[in-house]
C-alpha cells in the first residue's frame, strides 16, 4: 500500500494596517467631514431661517385676511357687515384674557360647513389628507364657542397675538402705551374704540406680536393661561387697516 504523506498548509495571515496608514487615514476622513460642513452647515441654517420666515408670513397673512373678513352669523349681525368695526374691536380687546386672538391650524372636513362659514373639524381617525381631510388656517379669539372644537383636531403649534395701536410720537410712529384703546394717531385723546364710525383716519396702524403657546390644551388656555405673563414674542410686525 502506498503510503501518503499529507502536509497542512499554514495559512498565510493577512496584513493589517500599519499605524501610520491608519493616522493617515482619520487624516483624511477629519479633512472631508470639515469640508462638508463648511459647504452644508451654512445651507442648514439658511434651511431652517427661510422656515421660520415662511411661518411668520403664514401667520402674518392668517392675521391681515382674518381682520378684513366678516363671517357669517354672529360676526355679521354684530359688526353690520362692517370689517373696520371687527379689526378696531379685535385691536383694542387683544389684551384681554378671554378675547385672546388664537392663530393655529385645524383637520376639517372638505365641504361641511358650520354657521360661520368655516369648515366643521375632522375626526382624528380620518387618515388621507386632501380627500379625508384638509388643513385649514384658522384666527378665533378665545371668547369663540368653536375654539374648542377646533383644538381637538388641531394641526401643530398654536399661537396667540398682542395687538396695539401705533401713534405718532416724536418723530415717527410708536406703540401705543394705552392698551385697549384707539385714538387719534396724530393727537391722541378721545378713545374711539367703541365708536370706529367716529375714528377720524381712513387707516389704523397697529403692532402685532405673536407668541408661541406651550400646549394646545383648551383646559389651559381657559384655566390657567395669562396673557401678561408672556413678555417676548417669537417675532412682531407692523400692520394696518383701512375702512
Amino acid at each position: 500500500m502506498d503510503m501518503k504523506t499529507h502536509f497542512l498548509e499554514t495559512p498565510r495571515l493577512k496584513r493589517g494596517f500599519t499605524l501610520a496608514e491608519s493616522v493617515i487615514a482619520l487624516g483624511i476622513l477629519v479633512v472631508l467631514i470639515t469640508g462638508f460642513l463648511a459647504v452644508f452647515g451654512p445651507a442648514a441654517k439658511t434651511i431652517k431661517k427661510t422656515l421660520s420666515t415662511d411661518e411668520a408670513s403664514r401667520l402674518q397673512a392668517t392675521l391681515e385676511w382674518e381682520l378684513t373678513t366678516i363671517r357669517e352669523g354672529r360676526e355679521k349681525q354684530k359688526y353690520q357687515g362692517s370689517s373696520f368695526r371687527k379689526a378696531i374691536e379685535w385691536i383694542a380687546q387683544s389684551e384681554e384674557p378671554d378675547q385672546t386672538i388664537l392663530i393655529y391650524k385645524y383637520r376639517a372636513l372638505p365641504g361641511e360647513t358650520r354657521t360661520d362659514g368655516t369648515l366643521e373639524p375632522a375626526e382624528r381617525e380620518l387618515g388621507l389628507a386632501g380627500e379625508d381631510f384638509i388643513i385649514q388656517p384658522m384666527v378665533r379669539r378665545l371668547s369663540d364657542p368653536l375654539v374648542e372644537a377646533d383644538l381637538q383636531v388641531v394641526e401643530g403649534r398654536v399661537f396667540f397675538v398682542k395687538l396695539r395701536q401705533l401713534v405718532f410720537k416724536g418723530e415717527g410712529l410708536r406703540v401705543s402705551e394705552e392698551p385697549g384703546t384707539i385714538v387719534d394717531p396724530n393727537d391722541p385723546g378721545q378713545d374711539f374704540a367703541t365708536t370706529p364710525e367716529a375714528y377720524p383716519e381712513a387707516v389704523v396702524a397697529f403692532e402685532a406680536e405673536y407668541y408661541n403657546l406651550p400646549t394646545t390644551s383648551y383646559q389651559f388656555l381657559t384655566n390657567v393661561f395669562e396673557p401678561d405673563n408672556f413678555t417676548r414674542p417669537i417675532f412682531s410686525r407692523n400692520l394696518a387697516v383701512t375702512r
